[in-house]
């Protein structure tokens, strides 16, 4: 174990967590300066070759990142998601408590197969629009959108990075997430929904019959495609993509091929020059280096040495290590980016899982507890972040960090509830 080299990283990691987690300071200027560092002091220091520093980065996860930046991009210009969002708005034919379900059932289903913040792009402005034509605050519609999005994040190993790391280091595809965390999601979305219904929206203003009438003349699902053509080859690409993810195909290699598609069918109307700009570059970059940091904490003994510590506490009880595991990941959560979080614990709980514990009630439990902890504070969701903005931009009365602060923790706390008590069920059931 090489002591300095652990404190070390541990202080870099921490300063790039400090500022990847606000908004007032671009983190990608200080993402390289701890980058630089941290491979100058292992080569130096530590005595590791650069080949082993490249080892430490999952090239498939900064592939599957890229090619879904690109993907969704072609998906947003065709308006696939908006013509699906309006064509559902006006099934609901003005009725704001179908309206409700209608969005918080949609976004929590979509964002296990889009990104969340692509997601509030679109359906923000959507539900800002269709309560402005029914004359109804739009505050609710938006806060359940902001809540249901991080319960529908445990769904696949596609809805978020966290996941997608989870499931590479654990085997896990879509049959291994939908089979251990679909029950989890049911419970969590419906009695949400059911308590926001009963509790909040019943008290809110109804629209009246006459601005039903007007948003069903208004909303016209149709008008909203530019390119018959292009809509359909999209959507069957998009579809065939996750089709193909599902049968248990590598992602990056699925999003990869995708993504080249959808740029060879657009070329005549939109390079890869055109769009470039569009992808988040620096995401990518700073992911890399968060994989450098945590991978070699474990090369210098970092997290043999704390799951070590944690198998001699746990004592062999599965019970407690999946309190731990939920207790550690909802914690740092909270108030962290999750995806960092992940990358810095999935060694140490993969250790923990590899000294011979039941490995699916940890998983589940790291799962939940990475994604649903978004909704204790804002801060620790960019979904939550990017919603509050946009309400504030349109100038919503009855939705401001305040109310998703207080909303968003009663019912993060409820989530923590639900997954304790579904892991420890499915840990007597099955282990």
């Amino acid at each position: 174990m090489n002591l300095p080299a652990i404190i070390l990283i541990l202080v870099l990691f921490s300063i790039l967590m400090a500022f990847f987690s606000q908004n007032k300071i671009d983190y990608f200027p200080i993402a390289l300066i701890v980058g630089t560092i941290a491979v100058v002091s292992m080569t130096t220091l530590g005595n590791v070759e650069e080949i082993e520093i490249l080892g430490f980065i999952n090239f498939n996860t900064l592939i599957f990142i890229f090619a879904m930046q690109i993907i969704i991009y072609f998906a947003t210009y065709n308006r696939v998601l908006e013509y699906t969002a309006i064509k559902l708005i006006h099934i609901t034919k003005g009725d704001n408590r179908l309206f409700f379900i209608m969005i918080c059932v949609f976004t929590g289903t979509m964002v296990g197969f889009i990104e969340d913040v692509t997601l509030s792009l679109i359906m923000v402005p959507l539900i800002y629009r269709t309560c402005r034509i029914l004359e109804i605050p739009a505050g609710t519609y938006m806060m359940g959108m902001t809540i249901t999005i991080n319960i529908g994040a445990i769904l696949t190993p596609v809805s978020s990075l966290k996941n997608l790391i989870i499931g590479q280091e654990f085997g896990w595809g879509f049959g291994e997430y939908l089979a251990n965390m679909g029950i989890l999601f049911l419970i969590a979305l419906i009695s949400t929904i059911f308590l926001m219904d009963k509790f909040i929206l019943k008290k809110e203003e109804k629209p009246t019959e006459k601005n039903k009438e007007i948003l069903l003349s208004m909303l016209d699902p149709g008008i909203v495609i530019r390119d018959k053509r292009y809509f359909l080859m999209t959507i069957i690409i998009i579809l065939a993509t996750f089709g193909f993810m599902f049968l248990g195909f590598e992602p990056a290699l699925v999003t990869i091929i995708s993504a080249a598609i959808l740029l060879l069918i657009h070329s005549k109307k939109s390079k890869f020059s055109d769009i470039k700009n569009d992808i988040d570059w620096k995401i990518i970059i700073t992911f890399a280096i968060l994989f450098i940091l945590s991978n070699s904490l474990s090369y210098f003994g970092f997290s043999e040495l704390i799951s070590t510590g944690l198998v001699s506490l746990l004592n062999n009880n599965i019970y407690l290590a999946v309190l731990i595991t939920l207790g550690a990941t909802t914690l740092l959560s909270a108030f962290l980016a999750g995806t960092p979080v992940t990358i810095i614990l999935l060694p140490i709980f993969s250790a923990i899982i590899g000294e011979g514990f039941f490995p699916n009630p940890i998983i589940i439990a790291f799962i939940g507890g990475v994604n649903m902890a978004g909704n204790f504070l804002p801060q620790g969701s960019a979904c939550d972040l990017l919603t509050l903005n946009l309400a504030k931009k349109y100038k919503v009365v009855n939705l401001d960090y305040r109310r998703l602060l207080k909303n968003g923790a009663l019912f993060a706390t409820l989530h923590f509830v639900i997954i304790l008590g579904y892991t420890m069920v499915y840990t007597l059931i099955l282990s």
